[in-house]
């Protein structure tokens, strides 16, 4: 088995392909004593999986999800 790639999260963007979603990870990795190597990997994901993704990730953090905003309250800024 390979050894497990690990880093830390230091950036992330998505770009919508309408059915699809292409998330770009960047990730800090330490080599060596004190050099550090990014990296950025590009998944692949359908509309599905992200959605379970966002899901799981507010459900871990505690954090609710962002509620619609009405056009009056867009409108009036609350």
């Amino acid at each position: 088995m390979d050894k497990l790639d690990t880093g830390a999260l230091v950036g992330w963007r998505a770009d919508d392909l309408g059915q699809r979603v292409v998330l770009h990870l960047q990730t800090m990795h330490r080599n060596g004593s004190n050099d550090r190597e990014m990296r950025e990997r590009a998944i692949l994901l359908d509309r599905n999986q992200a959605v379970q993704l966002a899901n799981y990730l507010f459900e871990a953090t505690g954090e609710t999800k962002p509620q619609k905003r009405g056009a009056l309250r867009a409108f009036f800024g609350t």
